[in-house]
């Protein structure tokens, strides 16, 4: 009776392990671009941990694109994890320093951790980029402001 549960349990665990990997590699299979919208879907969901799993591969897919770059740092501040959302937005704004996307969340980051100069570098950024405003700009601009105005209240 025990070697029957000795093998019961080997081929239980044996089987868990062999599982695991399947449902993550299902992404790893996929092209690039329906990673992307399946990210977006999620994001869209507000399920900030599963959209970073799919960013995660489709940036390693897609090494070049800003806007994955974008999407994993934005899904990563939504967790809390601050420092690699940092570091996900400083790959972005290295491929392409006018997205306008990276600038507005950077700039909310720097917001949420308490660094209000960065986040006015970034505001003076986009207020270059967007002359006659755009959502980008506004956006921060009132992330910004309802900053502020908590800060007032809390007094």
């Amino acid at each position: 009776m025990k070697k029957f549960l000795k093998v019961g349990l080997i081929i239980f665990v044996l089987s868990s392990l062999v599982a695991m990997p399947i449902k993550a590699a299902k992404y790893d299979k996929k092209k690039p671009s329906d990673l992307y919208t399946k990210a977006i879907e999620h994001l869209d969901k507000n399920q900030y941990g599963k959209a970073q799993k799919v960013l995660r591969i489709y940036t390693r897919k897609k090494k070049d694109d800003a806007d994955g770059w974008t999407l994993l740092a934005f899904s990563s501040r939504k967790l809390g994890s601050y420092t690699n959302a940092e570091k996900y937005y400083e790959k972005a704004l290295e491929l392409d320093p006018e997205n306008k996307a990276a600038l507005e969340y950077q700039g909310e980051l720097y917001v949420v951790t308490n660094r209000p100069q960065l986040a006015n570098e970034n505001l003076i950024k986009l207020e270059s980029l967007c002359p006659k405003s755009c959502d980008e700009l506004e956006k921060l601009q009132d992330f910004i402001s309802s900053k502020i105005e908590k800060e007032k209240v809390n007094i």
